[in-house]
C-alpha cells in the first residue's frame, strides 16, 4: 500500500515516516509541502492513499483535495490536521474523504486509521466526532419554536399528550403535531429519547 504525505512541516512529515516505517504493509513513496509539489508527486506516483494536512502556509489543502476529487478518484484521502474546526470537517465530509485524523493521535490509531482506510472503510477521529455532533445537537435545539419548546420540556416531565394539552390549553391534536416536529428536527425516534434529551439538557425546567 503506497501513500503519499502533504504538509507544509518537515517534521510533522518525519514523523509520520517514522510511525509508517513501524508497518511493512505501508510505503511512504513521496512528501510534498505545497498544492505545486502535491500536484506533481500524486499524479505522477498515484499513491493508494493520499495524507493531507488542510493548512500548507498560505494555502489549503482542500484545493488538492478538490483536484485529486476530479482527476484521480481511485486514490482514498485521509486528513491528518490540528484543526478541530467542524466547519473543517464538513468540508472535508462534502468531498468525501476517506478518514480525518487530528494530528495529536497516537501514533497507534495513525496506523489503526490508516489500516481502516486501505481495507475501503472510513475513519473519522473521535475528537473531532464528539465536537461536530456537540454543535449538531445545539442546532438543532435552536430550530424548535418556543411552542415545541415547552412540549418538549413537558415530555421531559413524563407528561402524556393528554395532560401536556391541558398544560399548555391546546387540543391533543395539536400535541401530537408538536411532537412529531420535535422528534424530526431532534432526529430522536420516539417520546423516551425526547424525555431523555430534554432532562439531559435541563430543558424541564
Amino acid at each position: 500500500m503506497t501513500l503519499v504525505s502533504i504538509d507544509d512541516f518537515p517534521i510533522a512529515r518525519q514523523g509520520l515516516i517514522a510511525v509508517l516505517e513501524l508497518e511493512e504493509e505501508f510505503e511512504l513513496v513521496g512528501q510534498a509541502s505545497s498544492i505545486i509539489e502535491a500536484r506533481d508527486v500524486i499524479f505522477r506516483l498515484k499513491p493508494d492513499i493520499v495524507i493531507i494536512d488542510l493548512r500548507l502556509k498560505d494555502e489549503c489543502g482542500f484545493d488538492i483535495v478538490s483536484e485529486i476529487r476530479d482527476f484521480y478518484v481511485k486514490c482514498k484521502i485521509i486528513i491528518l490536521t490540528s484543526s478541530l474546526d467542524p466547519d473543517d470537517f464538513k468540508r472535508a465530509s462534502e468531498f468525501k474523504v476517506d478518514g480525518y485524523i487530528i494530528k495529536d493521535a497516537m501514533p497507534e490509531e495513525i496506523i489503526s486509521a490508516i489500516r481502516l482506510v486501505s481495507k475501503g472503510r472510513k475513519y473519522y477521529d473521535p475528537s473531532i466526532m464528539e465536537i461536530v455532533l456537540k454543535k449538531e445537537k445545539l442546532e438543532n435545539i435552536e430550530q424548535l419554536t418556543p411552542r415545541e419548546l415547552e412540549v418538549l420540556a413537558s415530555l421531559g416531565k413524563g407528561l402524556n399528550n393528554k395532560d401536556i394539552a391541558k398544560h399548555l390549553f391546546i387540543t391533543e391534536y395539536t400535541v401530537k403535531k408538536h411532537v412529531s416536529q420535535v422528534l424530526g428536527k431532534l432526529g430522536l425516534s420516539c417520546r423516551t429519547q425526547a424525555a431523555l434529551y430534554a432532562s439531559a439538557r435541563g430543558i424541564i425546567n
